[in-house]
């Protein structure tokens, strides 16, 4: 195998010849699959990890089939001198189904522990970049100054119910087997041949499976429990499906958790979930009748739901006894149609993949060595493009010559330098005035009115559904940055008011990113103006919604109520939208003085 370098220590030309010598060398251009996921992949081989056991098992997406795949043993991860042999019989199955590639997908649920964020990075804008930053530099947000990314791999995972104390947990794995997924997939690229890995979280994968083993309405509040060998998961869920909290309960040696009983209870009470309906979900060979008696000794009033994975759709013998994470991940494109499966909780999971995100993904150095998809297209291209290029050069060539002779022909060959300097003097004028235009265009610019406002407030509280509207505040002021040539501005709706019950699922939408992030989106289509789009990278929109009972309430009839009549409300509520523009926002305000 051709060691290649990293750009980086190369020259503009060295960098270009490495690029062809990959080009002639391997199938980049070619094969598309170096470029894809591994569940996205026609084959695809899931390995499951608990502590107990190693399993393996091979997934055709073209016929839906699943079969026994390539034995290993555990002492693999620490033996990496078995790893050839291993890819190789992985090859040679991928070989003998007729696919150019194959996808590895590390199924580790031998570990799970939970940490919390700084609590400074409470902002559910920052989601997105807190997403990306804990993956290259975890110190900077996790509220513990000893964790090590050389020895253990974080991921965030959301808590988008309304309520929550946080916006997010991390999630740790270490990385004791991030030695034999590099290995395993070092080996494909020697032998040319796509060995795509993604290492994930059986149990986030196992939660997936909810929405389909709860097909009824939510009308409390869920506890899912996940017993695995070495640890257990507790995953609490309100009345709207949405997840409030996980909690890890580790088995330090013994066959199940001495504590569960009461972390059930406890964690239960802290969350004021009351009479939850309990999912235990028991995973491989993990089936211990204790457990669901001592859930139900903490719960005598809920529903104990043991879940026999063969009357699911995540059940086949040959993807393995009681093990269902290889068939929900290949079922992700599938979205169950219940109840539970449209709550914001497993549609951010489900849709932006936070569930099956890769725990021991390619270090980005060894990643930044080959050159991109569109990159080896271009150079792919460029080979046939050669004769093309040398002959358009020589037309440009001719052409050129010949408008040079027609231009020494014309009168304006001969212009006056007098005549030139008076123009550059002109042009000169006119740059000014336009950078004036400019200038006032941009504080002309349509950033807060009263009529957009108005038409936010009827978004916000459409008619009849149960609000009171008693005052509407709303500000803008400048961001301070002295010596930048513009500086953002933030704009803040304050709402106070009255509602009634029905109006109580309208405020969990108003504080939800999605929920004011389509309101906004309307007004700007309605009025078509910019200002309240959010789809803009240099934009931030965050609200809080505070909802307190109203001492003044006075239990009525709801057809014998009058809509303005403040006791007929049982409940006050406090709105807050703020919206952050940056200075690099086209809308940014100008503080350089007129020209």
């Amino acid at each position: 195998m051709v060691a290649y370098q990293h750009p980086a220590g190369l020259n503009p030309l060295q960098r270009f010849r490495q690029a062809g010598s990959i080009l002639r060398g391997t199938s980049r251009a070619a094969n598309p699959a170096w470029y894809q996921s591994a569940l996205e992949l026609d084959l695809q081989l899931h390995l499951r990890v608990d502590g107990n056991r190693l399993d393996s098992f091979l997934f055709d997406r073209r016929s839906s089939q699943w079969t026994a795949g390539p034995v290993l043993h555990e002492s693999i991860a620490t033996d990496l001198a078995q790893v050839p042999a291993f890819a190789d019989q992985v090859i040679d199955s991928a070989r003998k189904s007729g696919t150019q590639a194959i996808g590895v997908i590390l199924h580790i649920a031998d570990e799970f522990a939970t940490s919390e964020l700084k609590p400074e990075l409470d902002n559910p804008g920052a989601l997105a970049e807190l997403r990306h930053t804990i993956e290259s530099d975890p110190k900077s947000i996790l509220d513990d100054s000893s964790v090590s990314a050389t020895e253990s791999s974080w991921r965030l995972v959301p808590y988008p119910a309304a309520g929550s104390e946080a916006i997010a947990t991390t999630v740790c794995i270490s990385r004791h087997w991030a030695g034999f997924i590099d290995e395993l997939r070092k080996h494909g690229e020697a032998r040319n041949f796509p060995i795509v890995t993604r290492g994930i979280s059986a149990p986030m994968v196992t939660l997936l499976a909810l929405p389909d083993l709860k097909q009824d309405e939510i009308t409390r509040p869920l506890i899912a429990v996940l017993p695995y060998p070495r640890f257990t998961l507790l995953a609490f869920f309100n009345e709207h499906g949405d997840l409030r909290l996980l909690r890890t309960l580790q088995h330090r040696g013994q066959r199940r958790p001495t504590n569960l009983r009461h972390a059930a209870s406890t964690t239960a009470a802290a969350l004021e979930l009351s009479d939850p309906e309990v999912f235990l979900l028991t995973i491989g060979d993990q089936a211990d009748p204790q457990l669901a008696a001592d859930l139900q000794l903490v719960f005598p009033a809920a529903s104990i739901h043991e879940i026999d994975w063969s009357g699911t759709p995540y059940h086949a013998a040959s993807s393995g006894e009681g093990c269902p994470e290889p068939m929900i991940a290949t079922a992700l494109a599938t979205t169950p149609s219940s109840p539970l499966a449209s709550s914001h909780t497993f549609t951010v999971l489900r849709g932006d993949g936070w569930a099956v995100q890769d725990f021991l993904p390619v270090a980005k150095e060894a990643a930044e060595v080959y050159p991109t998809r569109g990159e080896m297209k271009l150079l792919r291209s460029a080979r046939y493009a050669r004769l093309a290029f040398a002959s358009a050069g020589v037309l440009a060539l001719a052409w050129t010559g010949l408008q040079m002779v027609d231009m020494i022909r014309k009168p304006e060959w001969a212009f006056d330098a007098k005549t030139a300097q008076s123009q550059q003097q002109r042009l000169a004028f006119l740059a000014t005035e336009r950078a004036r235009l400019d200038h006032w265009d941009n504080l002309l610019e349509d950033r807060s009115k009263a009529w957009a406002s108005m038409e936010l407030l009827g978004g916000l509280f459409p008619d009849k559904s149960g609000f009171l509207a008693k005052t509407f505040n709303h500000t803008a002021r400048p961001d301070s940055a002295p010596g930048q040539a513009k500086v953002g501005f933030v704009r803040e709706w304050k709402i106070t008011g009255l509602a009634r019950e029905e109006a109580l699922e309208r405020l969990a939408i108003l504080n939800s990113r999605d929920g004011i992030s389509s309101i906004f989106n309307g007004v700007a289509s309605l009025t078509g103006n910019a200002s309240f789009r959010t789809d803009l990278p240099s934009r931030s929109l965050v609200v809080n919604v505070r909802t307190l009972e109203n001492g003044n309430y006075r239990p009525a009839p709801i057809d014998e109520s009058s809509r303005l009549d403040e006791s007929t409300y049982p409940y006050s509520f406090d709105l807050t939208i703020q919206q952050r523009f940056e200075s690099s926002d086209a809308m940014a305000v100008t503080s350089a003085k007129a020209p």
